[in-house]
């Protein structure tokens, strides 16, 4: 028994609202807005913006304000554009600088204001950057540090042992041989003179 047209078109209504539900969901979770808000576009150069990508926030005192646009490479350095809300003010001394949510969240762009009178318009660059802190430099450069210092410790304490005699423990010296009589070190006993016979 075939189903009715009724029927058809419910489950057919029911099926387009799952499909379209779950494209609000995908561009939701993707951080893809589908209509942009109102804004303007800076850009930004960095050294170094390692764990960034396209779509992370950009905040001013812990605040959202817009979000990275787009990434690319030029001239070596990593240059940003970054979609800023309508309404939010960036001076030209503004600083931004790349951070971390908490320990090992993830990155963020985060704009300081500063003393600058002009403000930036769209297509501006912002000139001072801070480029992200990358953990694992830290610590090969903090081992390098605790390598080499090891390593001169241990030629010093091998150039202050380089006159102790072999064998003896480093720092000690082994006593000095008694000077024998024929080297004048001893005292002679003195033999009395013969007596004169009358």
């Amino acid at each position: 028994m075939y189903a009715s047209r009724t029927t058809q078109f419910v489950v057919g209504i029911f099926g387009l609202l799952g499909i379209l539900a779950l494209v609000i969901l995908s561009f939701r979770l993707g951080q893809i807005s589908i209509i942009p808000p109102p804004g303007y576009t800076l850009y930004a150069s960095f050294d170094n913006i390692a764990g960034l990508k396209s779509g992370d926030e950009v905040e001013i005192a812990g605040v959202h304000v817009g979000r990275v646009q787009s990434i690319e490479l030029k001239d070596e350095r990593a240059r940003l554009a970054m979609r800023i809300d309508d309404g939010v003010v960036v001076d030209d001394d503004a600083i931004a600088s790349i951070l971390t949510s908490g320990l090992i969240g993830s990155k963020y762009v985060s704009l300081a204001p500063g003393p600058g009178e002009k403000t930036l318009v769209n297509g501006d660059t912002i000139r001072q950057t801070q480029s992200a802190f990358v953990i694992e430099n830290a610590i090969g450069q903090l081992i390098n540090n605790a390598g080499s210092s090891s390593s001169s410790k241990d030629s010093g304490a091998s150039a202050g042992g380089a006159g102790d005699a072999i064998g003896a423990p480093p720092g000690l010296s082994t006593p000095s041989a008694k000077a024998s009589p024929a080297q004048g070190g001893g005292k002679e006993k003195a033999h009395p003179a013969p007596a004169n016979k009358s």
